[in-house]
């Protein structure tokens, strides 16, 4: 028996260990988020942002990403609308303040599919972290449809 009891403790030590662990990068993302992403986005990730009616394009909501991308959301696609690897229209071309490299860590629109640096993938998780539930987002009669223009 106390075998079984020591496997437990172990097991409930590195479940709680990698939970702390996901909420400081879902912290850091938040950072982030607020400082880049949220004055077009809003605060609270729903497209209402200080900027959002001076721009062309709506900015998304992103607590619907799940809608459309799945739950959890695949952090490679994510991150490359974030990082530039995929052209999102209403994010403008890569030359724009948005898009610079001291933010992402890296070149934009550079890198590997699927790679994701500690900056974006904080923010991923930051955005898995804001999702709405499926009864939720029914309730609000919202379609979620950003511009992908193409994959890099």
């Amino acid at each position: 028996m106390p075998i079984h009891n020591n496997l437990f403790l172990a097991l409930t030590i590195v479940l709680l260990t990698a939970g702390a662990a996901k909420s400081g990068q879902v912290d850091r993302g938040r950072k982030l988020y607020l400082e880049h992403c949220a004055v077009c986005h809003g605060a609270k990730g729903e497209g209402d942002g200080p900027m959002a009616k001076l721009l062309t394009t709506p900015p998304a909501n992103l607590r619907l990403l799940s809608e459309r991308y799945g739950n959890p959301l695949p952090a490679g696609q994510i991150a490359s609308f974030i990082d530039g690897r995929a052209d999102i229209a209403a994010h403008g071309p890569r030359d724009m303040p948005v898009w610079g490299s001291s933010a992402w860590e890296k070149q934009p629109g550079r890198g590997e599919p699927g790679q994701l640096t500690p900056a974006i993938a904080s923010l991923v998780a930051y955005l898995q972290s804001i999702q709405l539930s499926t009864h939720r987002v029914a309730s609000l009669g919202r379609d979620f449809q950003p511009a992908v223009t193409h994959q890099r």
